[in-house]
């Protein structure tokens, strides 16, 4: 991803520092060691533009890749911070559509990073107009731009079309992904919400028994307080792939009245609650909280 405004930001760069200045070697050296440690991106650029002064070109190199890729991930944090203010606001569907199309207008974003953005935030997806550059993704792809099995954003993608045996399917394929290869934490919070998306996602590729087992377990793991909310809003979200709509109001409806991305506007609007929404015990919790 790049920013569109980076040239002129370069440009600042050198406005402020005279072509004449000479940095001590001492000073240079410096800022690489503060680069060493840092994922923030002027410290990065900092330390590269230091080593390439000091004609240390590979190391140079590196620190202007970790740049790039601090700049991409400030980059992925406003396209996304836009799209929840949208939903937050109570813009719906449309609102966050217009956004991501103001993003995009701003932020040159990958095949991979637009397809991303609308796996978390699948009503982007309604209208079909991503779908075919989605659909277009596979791991041996002649263009690595669209190299990727992604089976959950073309999930997204067949879900929202309607086509939920094909979104079944690949649920299924990355479910099965994830037992080749499970994820372990040394942190129990992010072990706990795994625990819960596998669930969740068990319960979108159709393994009704299997995801109530892995939920099961997710809800008897240790979970700090701070991060408790996220993680009972995954079991709530697991809850609702299966269909148990009286289990997810329980789990949603405390949250709402905290500063947690559970709002009324988000459960009238996400396509995550999409399975339960309709049902009359789920629109009173939201009466009840407008």
């Amino acid at each position: 991803m790049r920013r569109f405004t980076f040239l002129p930001v370069l440009l600042c760069l050198t406005v402020v520092a005279p072509v004449g200045a000479q940095t001590p070697a001492d000073e240079l050296e410096r800022r690489i060691r503060d680069a060493d440690t840092s994922v923030d991106f002027d410290v990065l650029l900092r330390g590269s533009s230091a080593a390439r002064l000091l004609g240390r070109f590979t190391q140079a190199e590196a620190l202007m890749e970790r740049a790039t890729a601090a700049l991409d991930q400030a980059d992925n944090a406003w396209v996304t911070e836009n799209i929840f203010f949208a939903l937050a606001s109570g813009r719906g569907a449309n609102g966050m559509q217009r956004a991501f199309r103001e993003a995009q207008r701003r932020i040159r974003m990958s095949p991979q990073q637009i397809a991303s953005v609308t796996s978390n935030f699948p009503s982007l997806l309604i209208g079909g107009e991503y779908d075919e550059m989605i659909l277009s993704f596979s791991e041996d792809h002649s263009d690595p731009a669209y190299r990727c099995a992604c089976q959950a954003e073309k999930a997204w993608v067949h879900r929202v079309a309607g086509r939920q045996h094909e979104s079944r399917i690949l649920w299924g394929e990355l479910v099965a992904a994830w037992d080749r290869n499970p994820l372990e934490f040394d942190n129990p919070d992010a072990q706990a919400e795994w625990q819960g998306q596998y669930a969740r996602n068990l319960a979108r590729a159709g393994r009704t028994a299997d995801a109530m087992a892995a939920l099961e377990k997710a809800m008897s793991m240790d979970v700090s307080d701070e991060a408790r909310p996220g993680v009972q809003r995954r079991w709530a979200q697991a809850y609702a792939e299966l269909g148990n709509v009286d289990q997810a109001v329980a789990l949603l409806e405390p949250l709402i009245a905290s500063s947690t991305l559970v709002t009324v506007n988000s459960l009238a609007t996400r396509y995550t609650w999409e399975p339960v929404r309709n049902n009359i015990v789920f629109q009173e919790m939201l009466s009840r909280n407008r």
